[in-house]
């Protein structure tokens, strides 16, 4: 790579043109080892980014540097001759020549402390004396031990020397099998100095064993010799057996004839332990030491495929730890992971053998129970549940009772599949916490709740998309004044309809307790205030003059959610909403189930103008004593009173005096579910504010409300 500011006009007014350049750097680019360019001092002029990479430099810091600053075992009198011979042969054809032998070229083996090897070729440039061109390989130890052994200029001493520093075995035999040479490694491992083992024949200190008949023969000579990258068992001379991976190198003379032989070998204990620890990791939870999630899903997916095609019957056991995250919050995580393990300590007392017992994650834990029906796995399921509901869990000075959750799957021809086998046993379990935890709900997938839940699911891809595509429209049913109030308009709720992809209308009772479940109401609550409002400004006129307040509902997820109330103070001040327009119903559970939250999103969009109703009002637990604490302008009475009113005195006790107290905190008051005209009435009659209903009139699409 030639870089840097200028850097071509530099070559230029040397040796090199520009054209020069960008050819040179093509060539050595293109090519897949480390390349660079030197001049006669032994400054880099241009490199390849093989080399830049492996030597760890940048362009910029490699360029015009000594070569020895970058790669230091390079530095000594011998590179320096290598170079100094090349730079000095020229070629008149002025043609830039590649890499083969025989033209002048230099090639040797440099080390450090015996564990790293570079092959260094080293190159004139033709048609440029002054230059020359240098191949850098990095080579491993055993690599570099055949070549060095191959006649490539090093004396017997200096082989020897290099082979005592290197860190693999190595044992030098001459053309009869008869040890010549012996490295420090060798000794270590075979427990033979090489003094006393030089002219013996190879077997008598190399005892190796096939590695799958260790407790076999010795291995003869022959099929010592005729291994290739043979795993095979060394005794050492104490009666210490060490795994070692051994090849052989044959070497010859010019004749074709066997000069001699190298075996190399090497300890591969800690690299076996090491494969053996990573296998383990890879299959297991470190925390508890069970299986881990994707062990399970294996092994799932074996049950699933054998009992496709086998036959059988198999059950999954989904289990999770009630009120786990008490432990946690009270004495911190590691109390919680040592609750874990003591648990899953207890589940795989009370399981067969060859179950399989994992953690999935979190405190969750899977079984899978081979060959059971469904009966046996309610039967150990139930042992578990007893055995947990008897544990206390101790730390510290504190003491913690336990309970678990079970849901139940049963594995057979008629499963589909993984996904949906861990989707059914998630739902159940969770059907098992909603039933009051520490139960066990088998899934069903007509009769039990698990499986209902489990359709709820279903509608979340279809939310999503709805979401997407923009298949949602919206509706408005009229809220009647009926009490004779001077001066009171009639306003509207406005209403959610799904459209399905083929323009069919479907109801919000179908796909909002999907989308309450799996937090998708915040999406959905923007998506009706969004086309409200785009609806309210391009009728911004009608509106104003009708006077109507347009109801919208909140969820409880979003009533808490700061996203949802910084969103919707956005459009109404890009909008410029009139004050007064926009009234949010929100359920009384929603509001009290975090009080500080919905507060502060009630009253900053108060400031804002939008006005609150309290909606279903008397189905709460404390319904009076909270309503003091909600700043609201509307009460709506729970329809689940109105429409039995007239039947029922207990009912119609329930409307009159919630529509006292409303009346006695200065709120106006709105009764649902008003089915007829005796209804109506009555609610008249009680000085009720304003009615909803069918008996007032069926939702319809908003475009129609000024028609």
């Amino acid at each position: 790579m030639v870089h840097g500011n200028g850097s071509a006009e530099t070559y230029q007014s040397g040796r090199f043109s520009v054209d020069a350049v960008v050819q040179l750097q093509e060539v050595i680019e293109a090519c897949d080892v480390g390349l660079c360019l030197l001049d006669v001092r032994k400054r880099v002029v241009a490199l390849n980014r093989r080399l830049a990479d492996s030597i760890g430099a940048t362009d910029q810091e490699a360029l015009e540097r000594p070569i020895e600053d970058l790669i230091p075992q390079l530095a000594g009198p011998r590179f320096s001759k290598m170079v100094q011979a090349a730079v000095q042969q020229s070629e008149p054809e002025g043609v830039l020549k590649t890499f083969y032998p025989g033209l002048g070229s230099s090639r040797h083996l440099f080390s450090a402390d015996g564990k790293f090897f570079m092959r260094v070729s080293v190159k004139p440039l033709m048609m440029h004396p002054g230059y020359c061109l240098v191949q850098i390989s990095e080579l491993d130890s055993t690599v570099a031990i055949q070549e060095q052994l191959r006649g490539i200029g090093l004396t017997e001493q200096r082989s020897r020397a290099m082979l005592s520093s290197v860190e693999d075995a190595v044992i030098l035999l001459d053309a009869d099998a008869r040890i010549e040479f012996a490295n420090l490694a060798a000794e270590g491992m075979t427990g033979y100095q090489n003094r006393q083992i030089t002219g013996r024949c190879l077997t008598d200190i190399y005892r190796v064993y096939d590695e799958s008949d260790a407790e076999g023969e010795p291995l003869p000579i022959e099929r010592i010799l005729h291994g290739e990258n043979q795993q095979l068992v060394l005794m050492h001379r104490e009666g210490l057996s060490i795994p070692i991976q051994q090849t052989i190198t044959r070497i010859k003379d010019d004749q074709g004839d066997l000069e001699c032989m190298v075996v190399v070998f090497k300890d591969t204990s800690q690299s076996r332990k090491l494969a053996a620890q990573l296998s383990w990791q890879s299959s297991h939870d470190p925390t508890t030491r069970l299986y881990n999630r994707a062990e399970f899903d294996r092994q799932l997916s074996r049950l699933l495929e054998e009992a496709n095609y086998e036959g059988g019957q198999h059950c999954l056991l989904y289990l999770d730890i009630d009120r786990f995250k008490v432990v946690n919050d009270n004495c911190g995580h590691a109390a919680g992971d040592e609750l874990l393990r003591q648990i899953g300590s207890l589940i795989r007392r009370a399981i067969r053998s060859s179950d399989l017992l994992a953690r999935l994650g979190g405190d969750e834990f899977g079984i899978l129970l081979s060959q059971c029906t469904l009966d046996a796995a309610e039967r150990i399921a139930d042992t578990i549940r007893l055995k947990v509901q008897g544990y206390r869990f101790a730390w510290g000075d504190k003491t913690f009772s336990q309970s678990i959750s079970i849901g139940m799957v049963r594995i057979d021809k008629q499963s589909e599949g993984l996904e949906q086998i861990l989707s059914f046993a998630d739902t159940a379990c969770f059907s098992a916490k909603e039933e009051g935890r520490n139960k066990i709900h088998v899934y069903h997938p007509v009769k039990s709740s698990a499986a209902k839940r489990h359709g709820e699911a279903q509608w979340v891809t279809r939310i999503r998309s709805a979401l997407e595509e923009d298949r949602f429209t919206l509706f408005v049913q009229p809220i009647r004044p009926i009490s004779g109030n001077n001066g009171a308009r009639e306003h509207v709720e406005v209403l959610i309809r799904m459209l399905d992809e083929s323009g069919g209308m479907i109801l919000p009772g179908a796909f909002i307790p999907a989308a309450e479940r799996y937090d998708l109401m915040p999406g959905v609550d923007q998506w009706v205030i969004d086309r409200l409002i785009r609806y309210l400004t391009e009728h911004r006129d009608r509106c104003l003059a009708s006077g109507r307040r347009f109801f919208v509902n909140l969820s409880g997820q979003s009533l808490c959610d700061e996203e949802v109330l910084q969103s919707i103070l956005d459009k109404i001040g890009r909008q410029k909403i009139p004050k007064g327009m926009l009234c949010f119903e929100v359920t009384e559970t929603a509001a009290i189930t975090n009080l500080t939250s919905a507060e502060h999103f009630m009253r900053t969009l108060q400031r804002y103008g939008c006005e609150f109703a309290l909606d279903d009002f008397g189905s709460g637990l404390s319904s009076f004593g909270y309503l003091k604490h909600l700043p609201v302008e509307y009460l709506k009475i729970d329809g689940v009173f109105v429409k039995e009113m007239v039947e029922s005195a207990i009912d119609e006790s329930m409307v009159d005096a919630i529509n006292r107290i409303g009346h006695i905190m200065g709120l106006e008051t709105i009764a649902e579910f008003v089915e007829n005209r005796d209804i109506l009435h009555r609610l008249q009659a009680l000085g009720v504010d304003y009615a909803q209903g069918y008996g007032i009139r069926r939702p319809f699409p908003i475009d129609e409300l000024f028609s």
